[in-house]
């Protein structure tokens, strides 16, 4: 990617459907880019991580919708949204900054083995 391009994202707070988590999901073509939280990446401070796992990529919807998921699979919650900057984005390594009254910064995410992923918060905006 040879400059930064402007992209939708969506943090949802996901309920009823396993232990509660939050999936962060980033414009990604016709489709959103989805990793999944145990903890809200709202509360990492500058230079600090947090562990996540890869999914597969999900509806454009969700960058729209919140209430019941289909299929009895419970609820989500918008927890933020707004504008990504994606400096560059490769099958192991997304640097970007999202723009959102609730999640904002610059971040990493890094590939670590299997679907498991780091979240690392490199700087506050």
């Amino acid at each position: 990617m040879a400059k930064a391009v402007s992209r939708r994202f969506v943090l949802l707070r996901h309920t009823g459907h396993g232990p509660l988590h939050f999936d962060l999901m980033i414009e990604d073509g016709a489709a959103l880019a989805t990793w999944q939280f145990d903890l809200s990446p709202t509360l990492l401070a500058s230079g600090t991580a947090v562990a996540c796992r890869r999914l597969a990529a999900h509806r454009i919807a969700y960058l729209d919708y919140a209430g019941p998921v289909s299929r009895g699979r419970g609820q989500v919650h918008r927890t933020a949204a707004g504008i990504c900057t994606l400096h560059f984005a490769t099958a192991a390594d997304w640097d970007f900054e999202l723009d959102s009254p609730t999640l904002n910064g610059r971040f990493r995410l890094q590939h670590l083995t299997g679907f498991a992923w780091s979240l690392t918060k490199l700087a506050a905006t």
